[in-house]
């Protein structure tokens, strides 16, 4: 038995010893042709998503070097390429960019920290936590990301020159430099999102190469394929044209820095460092980063398992698996100087289109990221820098979520509230501080709805009866028991009828406070000779009420002894009543 459930916790923390099994030729050529498609994808991606994180390019290699081969062990999404995101880029840059050891040992401390509490986290189970973060405050948040990136970047395609972190510094500062535009760069700028824009709109005249156990095999001509895969690939077409012609036709342009050649070496992200005589122990530097040691993990959490879930084709997602796999990525990649990493929707979105079958996949994307490594690091310095600008612009603006703040919209207009709050405080003041201000809004909505139950209050008139139906719509607990009460005590109809009917129904939980504020409310009731009846409580309500209530209440567990009751209201009686239909369905009196 013992053994059984180690098989079972083993299969579980590895998942590859599952999916392995029907492993044949027909699954891997599926995905040799994704991991190719996703590498062309990913490469140009990842050099453009450095420069963002304030590093050179090679860095960005290095970052997607590891999620390939490390996400193949442990992660169960076939869809999921674990490498350099603009936001957690973005976010790396905010951390990092200000401290007194160096962006590049930050950014990798970063990382080691995250994949550390990104195990954590896993191993304890809190994927519940994600929970927490309604989808209006995710859509702000990544819809604040993609704008801030996009401004980001407007400085790198005009060929300007200043500093800027915030949101409106970077617009500010755009519109007091913009006679200084360097008018080649910003051609070439155009030039690339114009021609990145209509490829990315090729792929709706071509065809995906589906073959995958999910996917309907339809007939389609090599040229649709053609067409689609130009689109998917056309990061990489802009990026080696525009190389190719600085490389040929000396121009103009602001170009990249020198890349150092071949592999990463080993890093010790934990060494200790002495700066002007100053020794900067882990714990120093980790005070240094500050939240970045929180907010980039968690980020990268709701992230990975947000785009787990889209692409489960309807299996359960373990979230506690995702969060190790993640952070074995993000902690084994700090040692070859890596930057935090997590997946990316878009490039998921890709895999998927490409057939991928299972998350092998990656372990091709890694041969080419290795292959680019190896052999293309000397040309990466032709990389024109309005170029990568406009790969990430083009990549970052249908990140903002129009299409679901309509959908908002449409289906409860409260929830603009948070969306609006978080994409304010996002954009007028930082990224990390806008999602906690959409934390602590969505923590609010949750602590007013226990606050403030909605309470029907209805005339009733049955069997010849009249009375007023009072029914609570969730839990009475302590921050709502007052409200309730006043409620019931202010309504113009519990002022004109004599009984009171409290439906229990929807009542599945009471604690000590809401019971004394109900037996106040029956007390204010019985001074004015008017009746409480308590309707169908559930049997733990139904015991705390007959502790607490103090005379005049009565306890109705069926239709029949509620009437029963109704009958008899013109005689007070000083006792507490409970009527209990038995099977019977004859009536008990205690």
């Amino acid at each position: 038995m013992m053994m059984l459930k180690l098989s079972e916790r083993v299969r579980r923390g590895f998942p590859i010893l599952t999916w392995s099994k029907g492993y044949n030729v027909d699954i891997a050529i599926a995905d040799l042709v994704a991991g190719i498609t996703i590498g062309l994808t990913l490469i140009p991606q990842c050099i453009a998503y450095a420069s963002l994180a304030g590093l050179g390019p090679e860095y960005g290699l290095y970052s997607s070097l590891c999620g390939g081969f490390i996400y193949v062990a442990f992660g169960s999404i076939p869809e999921l390429n674990i490498a350099p995101t603009a936001l957690l880029s973005l976010l790396t840059f905010t951390f990092t960019h200000n401290v007194t050891f160096g962006n590049v040992r930050a950014s990798i401390l970063l990382c080691f920290v995250s994949g550390i509490i990104e195990l954590l986290c896993g191993g304890l189970h809190l994927g519940f936590l994600v929970d927490f973060v309604s989808t209006p405050v995710v859509a702000a948040f990544t819809s604040a990301g993609a704008l801030t990136i996009a401004s980001s970047q407007v400085k790198n395609l005009l060929g300007l020159k200043f500093s800027a972190e915030t949101f409106t510094d970077v617009w500010t500062k755009v519109f007091h430099h913009i006679p200084e535009t360097n008018k080649w760069d910003a051609l070439l700028g155009l030039a690339c999102c114009l021609v990145l824009l209509s490829m990315r709109k090729l792929k709706d005249f071509g065809t995906p190469p589906l073959d995958g156990p999910h996917s309907e095999k339809t007939a389609s001509s090599p040229i649709k394929k053609l067409i689609w895969f130009c689109s998917v690939a056309r990061n990489a077409f802009v990026v080696i044209t525009c190389a190719l012609i600085a490389y040929f036709l000396p121009a103009p342009f602001s170009l990249t820095s020198k890349v150092p050649e071949g592999l990463p070496s080993l890093t010790n992200p934990m060494a200790e460092m002495v700066i002007r005589n100053e020794t900067l122990t882990v714990v120093d530097m980790m005070k240094e980063v500050g939240a970045g040691v929180f907010v980039i993990p968690f980020v990268a959490i709701l992230g990975n398992v947000a785009i787990a879930k889209a692409f489960a084709k309807g299996k359960v997602i373990d979230a506690s698996q995702e969060m190790i796999a993640v952070g074995m990525c993000n902690l084994i990649g700090s040692f070859l100087g890596s930057y935090p990493v997590n997946a990316s929707f878009s490039r998921a979105a890709v895999s998927n289109a490409s057939g991928v079958r299972t998350p092998l996949a990656g372990i091709y994307t890694g041969v080419m990221v290795l292959l680019a490594l190896t052999f293309l690091t000397p040309y990466f310095s032709y990389i024109p820098k309005p170029t990568l600008a406009a790969v990430i612009i083009c990549a970052v603006i249908f990140m903002v979520e129009v299409t679901l703040t309509k959908m908002i919209w449409e289906i409860n207009k409260m929830d603009l509230v948070p969306f609006f709050v978080t994409l304010a405080a996002c954009l007028l003041l930082s990224i990390e501080i806008g999602i906690l201000v959409g934390v602590c809004v969505d923590i609010i909505f949750v602590l007013y709805g226990a606050a403030r139950p909605k309470v029907l209050i209805e005339k009733m008139n049955e069997n010849g009866a009249n009375y007023v139906k009072v029914t609570p719509t969730a839990a009475i607990l302590f921050p709502s028991a007052e409200f309730v009460r006043e409620k019931i005590m202010k309504s113009k109809e519990t002022q004109v009828f004599t009984v009171v009917v409290f439906d229990c129904q929807r009542i599945n939980r009471m604690d000590f406070t809401a019971a004394k504020c109900l037996s106040a409310f029956i007390s204010d009731f019985k001074k004015v000779n008017k009746q409480v009846i308590f309707y169908r409580p559930k049997k733990s309500v139904g015991k705390i009420l007959t502790k607490v209530t103090e005379g005049g209440a009565k306890v109705a567990q069926s239709e029949d002894a509620l009437f029963n009751f109704l009958k008899e209201h013109e005689q007070p009686t000083g006792n507490v009543e409970i009527n209990i239909e038995n099977k019977d369905n004859t009536s008990t009196q205690l």
